[in-house]
């Protein structure tokens, strides 16, 4: 285990902020779609409080990201170090996503164990 990584501070406001800017987002918007104080979010960005569990999945509800794609600094997992590029996967559709899992699929195959 990468005890650098299991002992490192999570700090994630930074990355829901610049998620939130890239959709022109406000605090206000995002606040408001969560139910919660505009104070709260920013609180939330500038990692003045951790928020709730509950908290981060409405953001990445809203965000249409994955919680793995905000953790992935402090997870030590395969998945977690994907390309960033995968992200965008999620936005879209159902043809274009059936396309990439079948070139995934035809791919892993060949492939010996």
């Amino acid at each position: 285990m990468d005890t650098e990584t299991t002992n490192k501070k999570v700090l994630i406001g930074k990355i829901l902020k610049n998620i939130r800017i890239s959709l022109g987002m406000t605090q206000e918007q995002v606040a408001e779609l969560i139910g919660l104080a505009p104070r709260y979010i920013s609180d939330i960005e500038r990692d003045k409080t951790k928020g709730s569990i509950d908290t981060l999945i409405k953001l990445c509800n809203i965000y249409n990201v994955t919680p793995s794609y905000i953790l992935k600094d402090y997870i030590n997992a395969y998945e977690f170090n994907l390309d960033d590029t995968f992200v965008g996967f999620y936005n879209l559709n159902d043809y274009e996503k059936s396309i990439i899992r079948n070139l995934i699929h035809f791919m892993n195959q060949n492939k010996t164990k």
